[in-house]
C-alpha cells in the first residue's frame, strides 16, 4: 500500500495482469482493509494462480524474496513453521522460487537476521533437524543478511561455508570455522582472524559505471573471496603476473591465497571490483595499501583484470584508497612500479599530489606525498610537477 502510494510500485511494466498487483490474502491494519476495498490496482486470486511458476515468471526480473528461519554451510534451508506462521511452506516456496528463475534476469533471496530472538546463530553447521526444509540448495542464489549478501551461484560447498560464514554474526563466525574445520568442510589450515568480522569497513561499499557502461561494484576484500582471487590470478598473462608480483608466479595455492584474503583492516585495506555476469559475482579488479611499521605511510598496489584495463577502474581505486588512507592518518604512499609498465605510471601520474621516483635496476620506487612534499625528509627526483 505504502509503495503504490508514493509512486515506488507502479506495475507499469509487467508482462502478465499489468497495472495491478496479484495476492491471495492480505493482513495488516484497518487503514490496509479500507485501501483494499474495491481497489482496482489490486486483484486477488486463488494461491494456485498466484502460485503458478509459469505465470510468476512471465514478468521480467522477478525477484522471490523468501524468509529463512536458519541455514547451513551448504546452503540448506529451513523455513519458518508454527502458529500464526503466514510465509509459504517449502511447496509454495519452490513455485515463487521456479517462477524467479525462470524470469528474464530474474534473482531469488533467502534473507534472515544472522541470529534469534535468544541471540543464537540462524546460520548452523547442518539444518537437519529442523522441519519444513527447502531442499533445492543446488539451485540457490543469494542468501542475506545484515552482515551482507552470500552468492551461491555456482559455488562449491567450500566457497558456500566461506561466504555464508562472511555474514554470519561476527561472534558466531570463530565457531563456525572451527566446526567447519572439523567436518573437513574447510581446510584444517582455514586462517580466521578473530577481529575481521567486527572491523570489516561497511562504509567502502559504493557501485561506479565506467565507459562502455560497464557497473562495477567495490567492497573490502573478504575471506570468501578466496577462489574468485584466485581465478582472477589465472587469467592474467605472464607479463601481468610478473608486472604485480615481480617474479614469474605460475600457481597462486590455498595456503598463499587465503593470505591475501584474510586481511588485518586496522593495517590494511583491500578494495576489490565485482562485475555481475548472468547471476555470478566476478572479481576483475583489486587495489589494497599496507601500512609500514611505524611510519605514517603505506604502499600501494593494484591489479586489474586484462578484459577491462583502460576503463579507469585502476584509476578509480588509487583515488578511493587515497581518500580513505587520508581518514586513518596515512601522509605518503609508495609504491615499486617496473620501468615497463607503461600503464600503471600513467595511473599513478595522475595522482593529484606531486610523483616523485627513483629509478634503480629497471624498477621506479614512487613517493607520493598527500602533503607539501618539501615536508618529507627524502628529496628524490621528481616524476611529475
Amino acid at each position: 500500500m505504502d509503495l503504490i502510494k508514493c509512486g515506488a510500485i507502479t506495475n507499469k511494466k509487467k508482462n502478465h495482469v499489468r497495472d495491478k498487483s496479484l495476492t491471495a490474502y492480505a493482513q495488516g491494519t484497518p487503514e490496509l482493509m479500507r485501501w483494499l476495498h474495491r481497489n482496482p490496482l489490486v486483484e486477488f486470486q486463488g494461491i494456485d494462480v498466484i502460485s503458478d511458476h509459469h505465470r510468476i515468471s512471465l514478468n521480467d526480473r522477478m525477484i522471490a524474496i523468501l524468509p529463512a528461519r536458519k541455514v547451513d554451510l551448504t546452503g540448506g534451508i529451513a523455513m519458518h513453521i508454527g502458529k500464526g506462521n503466514v510465509t509459504p511452506g517449502p511447496g509454495h516456496a519452490q513455485e515463487f522460487f521456479a517462477g524467479a528463475e525462470h524470469s528474464r534476469l530474474g534473482r531469488t533471496v533467502f534473507a534472515l537476521p544472522s541470529r534469534n530472538l535468544n541471540g543464537q546463530s540462524n546460520i548452523l553447521l547442518s539444518v537437519e533437524e529442523f522441519p519444513n526444509q527447502f531442499s533445492n540448495r543446488e539451485s540457490l542464489d543469494l542468501i542475506i543478511t545484515e552482515y551482507g549478501i552470500a552468492s551461491m551461484t555456482g559455488r562449491t560447498v567450500r566457497e558456500r561455508a566461506q561466504a555464508l560464514i562472511d555474514i554470519a554474526h561476527p561472534d558466531d563466525r570463530a565457531d563456525l570455522i572451527r566446526k567447519a574445520k572439523k567436518t573437513n568442510i574447510l581446510y584444517a589450515d582455514q586462517i580466521y582472524l578473530s577481529d575481521s568480522g567486527a572491523l570489516y569497513p561497511e562504509k567502502l561499499i559504493f557501485t561506479k559505471t565506467f565507459k562502455g557502461a560497464l557497473r562495477v561494484k567495490f567492497r573490502p576484500i573478504k575471506p570468501s573471496d578466496e577462489e574468485e582471487m584466485r581465478r582472477l590470478f589465472y587469467r592474467f598473462s605472464d607479463t601481468s603476473v610478473y608486472y604485480r608480483y615481480f617474479s614469474p608466479i605460475k600457481t597462486m595455492p590455498h595456503r598463499k591465497m587465503q593470505e591475501y584474503v584474510n586481511i588485518d583492516y586496522r593495517r590494511m585495506i583491500s578494495l576489490v571490483g565485482i562485475i555481475d555476469l548472468l547471476g555470478t559475482e566476478r572479481i576483475i579488479a583489486e587495489g589494497r595499501y599496507v601500512r609500514h611499521h611505524n611510519l605514517p605511510s603505506a604502499d600501494v598496489a593494484f591489479i586489474v583484470d586484462e578484459n577491462y584495463q583502460g576503463l579507469g577502474i585502476a584509476t578509480f581505486l588509487f583515488d578511493m584508497l587515497i581518500r580513505v588512507a587520508r581518514e586513518q592518518s596515512i601522509q605518503w604512499f609508495t609504491a615499486d612500479v617496473i620501468a615497463d609498465n607503461k600503464a600503471m605510471l600513467k595511473v599513478f601520474e595522475k595522482a593529484p599530489f606531486p610523483i616523485r621516483a627513483i629509478m634503480e635496476s629497471g624498477i621506479y620506487t614512487l613517493t607520493i606525498p598527500f602533503t607539501d612534499p618539501g615536508e618529507l625528509s627524502a628529496s628524490p627526483t621528481t616524476m611529475k610537477s
